[in-house]
């Protein structure tokens, strides 16, 4: 009886000893290849959002330079960079979220409009559903 104990014992340490097998090993490594993915869709999402929101933030921060800037000299520059020039703008606020240049025609639109300020947004083309003009609503929090 005790010896039958001991080879019971011996049989399972033997066994634990082994370690995984190839298949264990292999759905453990899908399983987190699963994981990573999911988790790098979430993070790009999120990098994409970030993106639109410092966006609609410095479209905000131009349209007030520009308002400023024509307060000032009863008219609208001629481009963004004039805002940087006569240090109402830093350089910094003329590129989007994406590090493209902002769109902008100072020719006036509509009373309510006088000039046009967009992204051309995530795809880099105008026009196109992702862009965000300076006339939607731009809460930082809005979806596009």
């Amino acid at each position: 009886m005790a010896h039958l104990k001991a080879t019971k014992k011996k049989a399972l340490l033997t066994a634990a000893a082994r370690g995984f097998s190839l298949l264990e090993l292999t759905l453990v490594l899908v399983i987190l290849g699963v994981l990573m993915a999911v988790a790098a869709v979430n993070v790009l999402a999120k990098g994409e959002s970030a993106k639109r929101t410092a966006t609609r933030a410095s479209l905000s921060v131009i349209k007030n330079g520009l308002s400023e800037y024509h307060l000032t000299y009863s008219a609208y520059p001629l481009d963004l960079q004039t805002l940087v020039t006569v240090k109402i703008l830093d350089a910094g606020k003329l590129a989007d979220g994406w590090q493209r240049p902002f769109y902008y025609d100072p020719t006036p639109q509509s009373p309510d409009q006088p000039f046009i300020l967009y992204s051309k947004g995530s795809d880099g083309l105008a026009p196109s559903q992702d862009d965000i003009s300076a006339w939607e609503n731009l809460t930082p929090n809005a979806n596009p």
